[in-house]
């Protein structure tokens, strides 16, 4: 064989560099001053967390920008330049986190705190965490000079928690920041059975829409000793019942058929079966089958547009007739549906005139990314060196986040945390004692640095 061939080989056979311990030593110290810098959203101060990532950066020689959106709230992108061959890769996260009012924690949340194993503080799992993991597997490209064929970009938006005013504005204003053939951002990961391994990874592909609509009813009004037909409140009350009596028809997308194929393998009895039929299935599905995941109510959610009253507000004095009722109802929508028709479908089901249903602010809406090409195919090749075994399973999110903005740009944005979480320990964000594994940056690194330089080093 001549040289060069055999020189080829030898290098394609070389193992891929892989972050040292040091790396997750900065990746936990960068988070631990992340949790202090306490940006609850509202009223976000994201700039406490741009600064402090920032720092890092310029420390590490790493080009970077800082865009204000509002007072106090700040995006931060930073770039490594590969050779151009391949559009960039952005790994998104954002740096708001919900407030914790009102919530009894057993540890300062804005400190974070090792107990029994877990890393605990308001933002580690959503989503200080994977911003933490980014940014250091960005300065280690650097330093180990792997030579990039797609630039790495690395952005912390604010304000995802409420709407996302950070990423449209980076878009509206700065859109060629955020440009992207792939993004990794919240959503999935790797998840920890009973045992603490990782069998599943779920890859969030699409998500379904976020939308409220207020139901106003009116009424006479007068002294309540008196009662009159068309009580606001009992029009309001009728209007709601007759919308959880109404259900939306079952319907399965491609990503959900993909999902349920997989969480078949993993389930047994009805469920399991119920979970193939409906995977395999291609007509209307079996009632059967869906009234066995309607026992589920995580899976059930995925097989229709829901929509649910949230709040509910009517009268000014418990001795008088009110004048007007209202209630919030917030709905998840199908990706493929549109919240013009789910409106339509809300006034069918309320069935009265004299309440009125009234959509809310647009929340933004995506299509499905892709579940095939380079992102997927470069995850599952990750996964299968990390976690050997584990199946990549498809999902459809119930939730929003970030990347409902970049998939109508043409960015197959997929939503993977790096680190593995118990379902447990992921329904934590939001609520008390949020944490994760303290093994799971170290994990987390080498996970996404295989990803990483799958995906974006030079061939």
């Amino acid at each position: 064989m001549p040289w060069l061939p055999i020189a080829i080989a030898l290098a394609l056979a070389r193992p891929a560099p892989a972050p040292p311990p040091s790396v997750a030593e900065d990746a936990r110290a960068l988070l631990g001053e992340l949790v202090a810098a306490d940006s609850s959203n509202p009223p976000g101060n994201e700039a406490r967390a741009v600064a402090i990532g920032a720092r890092r950066l310029a420390a590490a020689g790493i080009p970077y920008e800082i865009d204000t959106f509002a007072k106090g709230r700040q995006n931060l992108v930073a770039r490594l330049a590969g050779d151009g061959s391949a559009r960039p890769l952005l790994l998104l996260a954002h740096v708001d986190v919900v407030g914790t009012a009102g919530q009894a924690w057993s540890t300062p949340p804005h400190r974070l705190t090792e107990v029994a194993g877990f890393l605990q503080g308001r933002g580690v799992s959503d989503d200080l965490g994977a911003a933490a993991i980014d940014l250091e597997l960005l300065i280690w490209l650097k330093r180990s000079g792997v030579r990039l064929r797609r630039d790495v970009v690395v952005a912390w938006t604010g304000d995802e928690e409420s709407g996302g005013s950070g990423i449209q504005w980076q878009l509206a204003h700065r859109p060629g920041t955020l440009d992207a053939e792939i993004a990794l951002n919240e959503g999935g990961g790797p998840l920890l059975d009973a045992a603490g391994r990782v069998s599943i990874v779920d890859l969030e592909a699409a998500q379904k829409t976020y939308q409220d609509y207020t139901l106003e009813a009116t009424g006479p009004t007068g002294h309540s000793s008196v009662p009159l037909p068309g009580n606001a409140i009992d029009r309001l009350a009728a209007a709601l019942v007759r919308l959880a009596d109404h259900p939306f028809p079952p319907r399965l997308l491609p990503v959900t058929r993909a999902y349920f194929s997989s969480r078949a393998r993993l389930e047994s009895g009805d469920l399991a079966r119920a979970l193939r039929v409906l995977a395999e299935g291609s007509g209307p599905p079996p009632a059967w089958a869906v009234a066995a995941l309607d026992r589920a109510p995580s899976l059930a959610a995925l097989l229709r547009t829901t929509c649910v009253a949230t709040t509910v507000r009517g009268g000014s004095r418990v001795n008088a007739l009110p004048a007007s009722a209202e209630a919030n109802v917030n709905c998840r929508i199908l990706p493929d549906e549109t919240p013009q028709q789910v409106l339509v479908a809300l006034q069918a089901a309320v069935g009265d005139p004299g309440v009125r249903v009234i959509p809310g602010p647009d929340f933004g809406r995506s299509g499905p990314s892709p579940l095939t090409g380079a992102g997927p195919d470069a995850i599952r090749r990750a996964v299968a060196e990390t976690w050997p075994g584990a199946a990549v399973v498809p999902i459809m999110a119930a939730w929003a986040n970030d990347s409902r903005f970049l998939r109508p740009r043409g960015t197959a944005a997929y939503g993977l945390l790096p680190f593995p979480l118990s379902e447990a320990d992921a329904r934590r964000a939001h609520g008390v004692d949020e944490r994760i594994p303290a093994s799971a940056l170290a994990e987390g690194l080498r996970f996404y640095a295989r990803l990483v330089l799958d995906l974006a080093a030079a061939r």
